[in-house]
């Protein structure tokens, strides 16, 4: 009869096996973070909400060097406001996305608007207008080297054009890369604006992302950025 030798060796596991062993442990530990992130984000220390009292007001412009974008606010009703937007030649525009509480029209009063609708560009021109549905992805931009004014059906949310002067203030600092992602991760509902993925797709980056960008100082909102601070 034999036997092992003293303090030999444990059996040498196979790569797959321990590469398969450090996948779950690492799974594990991604599903740990969402969750107890999720949960201090959402519920335990949760965002305030945007102050209303910060919204822009009648005679405000909305600016955005970076897209190109002036949009002057002309009415608020119930809620919506009544703009004018104005596109600089050249005008980029935002990256396509898409909104689900609201439709966009845009009546073209001058110039030739080029509008991207799930991936087709269509030229609008002074007297034409669009209706982009909820859930369409689009994208409005200039690349004419003359002006662009959008009027008339010019309706957005009150909340969204709050999100709108962030979003400015924030691509006007930082630019429209990789923090822009934090900041709408977690904006929180008043943001109308997403992803041009499915909606579980961007729902489960969010949740990946959005507790990470609380460490990070990310606020989504911030009265201080407002055109109207508090206090003025």
């Amino acid at each position: 009869m034999t036997t092992e030798p003293s303090g030999a060796a444990a059996p040498h596991r196979p790569l797959g096996a321990r590469l398969l062993r450090w996948f779950v442990w690492v799974l594990l530990a991604l599903l740990l973070y969402v969750a107890l992130g999720n949960l201090v984000h959402r519920v335990l220390l949760p965002l305030p909400p945007p102050d209303p009292a910060t919204f822009p007001r009648v005679g405000d412009v909305l600016e955005s060097r970076v897209e190109g974008f002036s949009q002057r606010v002309l009415a608020i009703e119930d809620g919506w406001v009544h703009g004018e937007l104005t596109l600089t030649p050249g005008a980029a525009g935002p990256p396509p996305h898409y909104h689900v509480g609201f439709a966009e029209t845009f009546r073209v009063l001058q110039g030739e608007l080029h509008l991207d609708v799930d991936g087709e560009t269509r030229i609008l021109r002074a007297g034409e207008q669009y209706r982009v549905e909820p859930g369409i992805v689009h994208r409005p931009h200039n690349p004419t080297g003359q002006p662009v004014v959008v009027g008339g059906g010019a309706v957005i949310p009150l909340t969204f054009a709050a999100c709108l002067v962030q979003v400015y203030d924030f691509m006007e600092t930082h630019g429209d890369g990789p923090g822009m992602l934090l900041e709408l991760s977690v904006a929180g509902d008043h943001c109308d604006t997403h992803l041009p993925m499915p909606r579980w797709a961007e729902t489960a980056l969010y949740a990946a992302v959005a507790p990470a960008a609380r460490l990070l100082g990310h606020r989504g909102y911030y009265p201080e950025r407002a055109l109207h601070p508090p206090g003025t």
